[in-house]
């Protein structure tokens, strides 16, 4: 008896689903076109990081971030997606790269406490204003009340009101 039950068993992994045989091909999609702000479209860059992933499965942690990053540069060869050597993809310092410059110089000048703390903030509003008009819009939309999907369109709207 137990034979007709594997039997029976295997004979349903093997045949095709009954929706899969009746499926209707979806029409395809139209390919997505790249915005400025987005060199690749999304579709490619998710399709590209799946294909890293595939390759990279055996690496974790901190092994596999510089590997993915390598593995999705190199399938975009003429645009750069990530930052590299302390700068954006646009050319302006990295926010980390602005903070350890703006705390070198603190450093240097002997500052502490208070005085220290103002001359980090000016340093960097300094270096890197958009994240500076960032951080403020957060403050402004945060003492509103904000909070969640409302937050972060209040803040992308008086972000791009203080570039333009």
């Amino acid at each position: 008896m137990r034979p007709v039950f594997v039997l029976a068993a295997l004979s349903l992994c093997l045949a095709p689903p009954a929706a899969a045989q009746t499926r209707v091909a979806a029409p395809a999609a139209s390919p997505a076109v790249a915005s400025p702000d987005e060199p690749v479209p999304r579709a490619a860059r998710a399709k590209a990081r799946q294909d890293c992933l595939a390759e990279n499965v055996a690496l974790s942690g901190e092994d596999l971030r510089p590997a993915m990053r390598d593995c999705i540069q190199a399938k975009f060869p003429g645009v750069q997606l990530y930052a590299r050597d302390g700068l954006t993809r646009d050319g302006k310092p990295t926010a980390a790269t602005a903070r350890a410059a703006c705390k070198a110089e603190t450093d240097e000048r002997g500052l502490i406490g208070g005085a220290r703390t103002a001359a980090l903030i000016a340093c960097f509003n300094a270096r890197r204003p958009d994240l500076a008009a960032l951080a403020e819009c957060r403050k402004e939309s945060r003492a509103q009340g904000l909070d969640g999907e409302a937050l972060r369109q209040a803040v992308s709207i008086c972000a791009r009101g203080r570039q333009s």
